[in-house]
């Protein structure tokens, strides 16, 4: 039996919060969508509806209250619904029933009616102000993540329900804030401003650390590398010893790395040093530059791109892909959370 192979779903959400659905049918659950119909992403549809079988009724059908009277857990997004779908409308029909609502904001705080996308969430939580270039405006990352760390916090909100229905037999109500998810994924910059009072600035390409900045992201012959000029001095006697195999160590190769500290090394010399480690790293593939590092303890991860991970014979053999039709279309997209080893 799968881990929530006895758990019984009523998916309600239309677009906000689908992804919670998701991650429980992948853990096992029968997850019944509700569907409601509204203009959906046809790749967005896929995405948010793998997994779930069609509830086979509409929004006012008293069947629907049948159904959730032996369900198990209830995901609700913001959407309007009919009074007979309310939290404590339910509660009083299945009183173990878990209730789980996914919305832009707690429903009793200041921005409860305000409007919200995945894009002004992102931009509300500082992720987006975190993520470019200094000197450009900022970036929002790909795919809809406010609405993935939703998603995400609701399946977890509503396990943490199950476990605790365990132990008293009673379900709950839980309210998950796609804003609140957002804020918790950006680590440093809420706590920057509770602590300081400043709000962060993007380093793009640089990893700050002490009074300078070192370079992340290194181009080579066949893509991208990422790899710090820091103070580990195991690694950058490795990486330049590499380097000095090549002819290629420059000045590198006098520098004593047990002498110095990288983080107060001004900025201009740091360029210096990264100009010669630029001119070498051009010279290699990813995958001679990934052996190197795997032998020799350099500290360096080659960069994929989106075709290396759908053809990783290494993710192909853990079953990560599965194929999945989208406007006739056969398109890859990711498979289950977990597979059974068989011996």
């Amino acid at each position: 039996m799968t881990m929530l192979g006895h758990i019984r779903v009523i998916d309600l959400t239309r677009d906000l919060g689908a992804y919670a659905g998701v991650l429980l049918a992948e853990l096992g659950a029968d997850v019944a969508q509700l569907e409601q119909g509204g203009p959906v992403d046809p790749a967005e549809l896929v995405m948010a509806r793998r997994g779930k079988h069609d509830a086979g009724c509409a929004i006012d059908d008293p069947a629907l209250l049948d159904l959730i009277d032996q369900a198990d857990i209830v995901l609700r997004g913001p959407e309007p619904l009919p009074a007979t779908l309310a939290p404590d409308a339910l509660s009083a029909r299945n009183p173990r029933l878990i209730d789980v609502a996914i919305l832009p904001f707690e429903p009793d705080g200041p921005h409860a009616a305000r409007p919200a996308t995945d894009l002004t969430l992102m931009a509300r939580s500082g992720l987006v102000a975190i993520c470019g270039d200094p000197d450009r405006p900022p970036l929002n990352m790909p795919g809809r993540q406010a609405w993935a760390l939703a998603g995400i916090q609701g399946a977890i909100a509503a396990l943490v329900a199950l476990n605790a229905r365990a132990a008293d037999g009673l379900g709950q109500q839980v309210v998950v804030s796609a804003y609140r998810s957002a804020v918790l994924a950006n680590y440093r910059e809420p706590l920057t401003w509770g602590w300081t009072g400043r709000v962060g600035v993007r380093t793009g390409n640089l990893l700050v650390r002490g009074k300078s900045g070192v370079q992340q992201v290194w181009r080579c012959a066949d893509g991208f590398v990422t790899w710090a000029l820091v103070d580990n001095q195991p690694m950058m006697r490795s990486t330049v010893a590499r380097m000095a195999e090549d002819g290629m160590a420059g000045a590198l190769a006098e520098v004593d790395w047990d002498a110095i500290l990288v983080a107060d090394v001004p900025r201009e010399q740091l360029v210096a040093w990264e100009t010669i480690v630029a001119a070498w790293l051009v010279t290699k593939t990813r995958a001679e530059l990934t052996a190197l590092s795997n032998r020799h303890g350099m500290g360096l991860s080659a960069i994929d791109a989106p075709a290396d991970v759908l053809a990783s014979a290494h993710l192909a053999d853990r079953g990560l892909w599965r194929d999945a039709e989208i406007d006739g279309r056969t398109v890859r997209v990711p498979g289950a959370l977990f597979a059974r080893s068989v011996a």
